[in-house]
């Protein structure tokens, strides 16, 4: 299914995609010279927003939960991305441990994990699942529907090597661990002083690593990318700003968040006002690390902030893991003008190592276009990419939906590298 631009493109951003679309060749070229210089990050995901005049990313994750909702034609694709990054890190690879998020009983999730178990396996990996849940002791089987389920098992360091330990006392020691987890508590000691390989690095997770801080990276790749394609660098860039020391439950910090949130919409008014853009200008104000959904508001005044109730400061307060927020990111907003059967959407596109591997479109009946869609109630389709997913059809119109896929994975994998170059920074 795909879903309607409500808003026909404006002129500008109609001018951007059709030079993607006619220098796919150069376009391509450009990323691999990047590829050059960077190693991309095992596999990602990167939440889009189309709004007619402006597309841009508005989070990239590095531990993506959604396998399970990419559409099973892709298969082969994702199996050869697979085996490209497992040649990377250990070209002998024939095992590998993937470490789950201790929440394991969401069966979405669960069935996110056989997933990408069945891809790991069909590139020729042996897997199991080590889990660093203190209260996984035992092989546990849980189910994810009448005929699949995984088997978690917990994650042992002997001797500076991760392992499971086989019914038999022998070992399954891997060449690599893969996280599929965001450490948002940070790394367990477990994690810490091994001699195999962690993927994607303890570096990535959320304990440290902060949306700004991405978006800084962001910045500089768009403006190396729009220097050769010759745009405003706005068109797929969100402005954003970031606070340090706030605290929602105290009030510390409220009046210097409200005067960003203030200075950045002035910014925002200014780009509509150059583009004779109608819309009201919004921002996200979202933790600074983090995912789920959990610890983000809108705010369309700088009043907005002032005026947060008791209710609202408590959800601002505390992110996954009770975690409490104390950074921030304060990120234009950008409205969403696709949907599908009347409701709203947003693109997903998922990524293996630096080739796209297909997405998928989260929907919400109950939301609108300048709300956050990544909330209870929201649903997924996968996304009917075609083979001009991974070069443009030039034979078709470049606002075609085959080749607004293609712009998509341009645009994602322009996230992509910012997440490298961010991954290399800390690393």
């Amino acid at each position: 299914m795909i879903p309607n631009l409500n808003n026909p493109l404006t002129p500008e951003l109609f001018k951007l995609e059709n030079f993607i679309v006619n220098h796919g060749c150069d376009v391509e070229q450009w990323f691999r010279s990047q590829w050059s210089h960077f190693d991309a990050p095992f596999y990602a995901s990167v939440d889009l927003r189309n709004s007619g005049f402006k597309l841009a990313p508005v989070d990239t994750n590095l531990f993506p939960g959604g396998f399970n909702n990419l559409c099973p034609t892709f298969i082969p694709l994702n199996i050869q991305a697979a085996t490209v990054a497992i040649e990377k890190v250990c070209p002998e690879a024939k095992k590998i441990i993937i470490v789950p998020e201790n929440h394991t009983r969401n069966l979405f999730y669960l069935d996110n994990l056989f997933h990408l178990r069945l891809i790991l396996e069909k590139a020729g990996l042996e897997v199991r699942f080590g889990s660093i849940n203190p209260d996984i002791k035992e092989l546990t089987t849980l189910a994810i529907s009448d005929n699949k389920s995984i088997d978690i098992e917990p994650l042992i360091n002997q001797d500076e090597t991760l392992l499971i330990r086989n019914p038999d006392g022998t070992s399954f020691r891997p060449c690599a661990i893969l996280l599929n987890n965001d450490l948002s508590l940070g790394a367990p000691e477990i994690l810490k002083n091994t001699k195999q390989t962690i993927i994607p690095p303890i570096v990535a997770g959320w304990k440290t690593r902060r949306k700004s801080n991405h978006f800084k990276f962001y910045d500089q790749v768009v403006e190396e990318f729009c220097d050769f394609a010759h745009c405003d660098p706005w068109l797929i860039n969100p402005l954003f700003n970031h606070q340090k020391n706030i605290n929602f439950h105290e009030r510390e910090g409220e009046e210097d968040l409200a005067n960003k949130v203030e200075e950045l919409l002035k910014k925002i008014q200014q780009k509509y006002n150059q583009y004779h853009i109608k819309h009201d200008p919004y921002v996200v104000i979202k933790a600074d690390a983090g995912t789920y959904g959990m610890g983000i508001m809108i705010a369309k005044h700088p009043d907005d902030v002032r005026s947060l109730n008791r209710k609202k400061r408590n959800k601002m307060s505390v992110i996954k893991e009770g975690n409490e927020v104390s950074e921030i990111i304060i990120q234009e907003g950008i409205h969403t003008e696709e949907s599908i059967n009347g409701a709203v959407t947003e693109p997903v596109v998922y990524m293996i190592d630096h080739f796209v591997i297909g997405g998928f479109y989260r929907v919400h009946t109950n939301k609108e276009k300048d709300e956050n869609l990544n909330s209870p109630g929201m649903h997924f389709i996968p996304q009917p990419f075609e083979t001009s997913c991974l070069m443009p059809d030039q034979g078709r119109p470049c606002d075609d939906e085959a080749n607004r896929f293609y712009a998509y994975g341009v645009v994602a994998r322009l996230a992509l590298i910012a997440a490298a170059r961010e991954i290399k920074d800390a690393s």
